[in-house]
């Protein structure tokens, strides 16, 4: 019998979302990512948060990098 994880640790978080570590706190202090949960000294993620966040609609950037205007999806080619 296996059992799955309910908590697990930011170099995890950043492997499942295929992204390095200091992108996955990018995230995560940005509020793009669910916060995590402190257990005594651990810092750890509940996986059926980081799930949820990949089942709700993403964010749409005000800007795009480097201050210029995002172009619209319609203007793309």
């Amino acid at each position: 019998m296996t059992t799955e994880k309910l908590l697990i640790p930011d170099k995890e978080a950043a492997q499942l979302l295929s992204i390095g570590r200091s992108t996955f706190w990018r995230e995560v202090k940005a509020g793009n990512l669910p916060q995590p949960v402190r257990i005594g000294g651990a810092t750890r993620w509940r996986l059926a948060d980081l799930r949820r966040s990949f089942e709700s609609p993403a964010t749409v950037p005000t800007t795009a990098p480097g201050g210029e205007a995002p172009v619209p999806e319609t203007a793309k080619g």
